[in-house]
């Protein structure tokens, strides 16, 4: 996200957060998250999504992805990401 920056309040997004649990301390840790816009006039499913660095090419940016086309569903909207992707994506 070094790219990234913020211009506007972030009141109008929603933030989803992926956590797992550690087997030694027995708590959440975060491992990514994606956000959206609550009301989209494009009608864009995902925002923003990041995949903490220790916890990447485990399959959670595709879990996140796919949350983010599920819930477009459920509200029954099609749904896209925002464009452009970043190049960090095409990794």
């Amino acid at each position: 996200l070094d790219h990234k920056t913020l211009y506007f309040d972030v009141e109008p997004f929603l933030f989803y957060v992926l956590t797992e649990l550690d087997p030694e301390t027995n708590r959440h840790v975060a491992v990514g998250y994606f956000s959206k816009e609550k009301f989209s006039a494009e009608e864009y499913n995902l925002a923003c999504i990041l995949t903490l660095p220790p916890y990447q090419r485990r399959g959670y940016g595709s879990l996140l992805i796919s949350m983010s086309y599920e819930l477009s569903r459920r509200e029954g909207k099609v749904g896209t990401p925002e464009r452009p992707l970043s190049d960090l994506g095409l990794v």
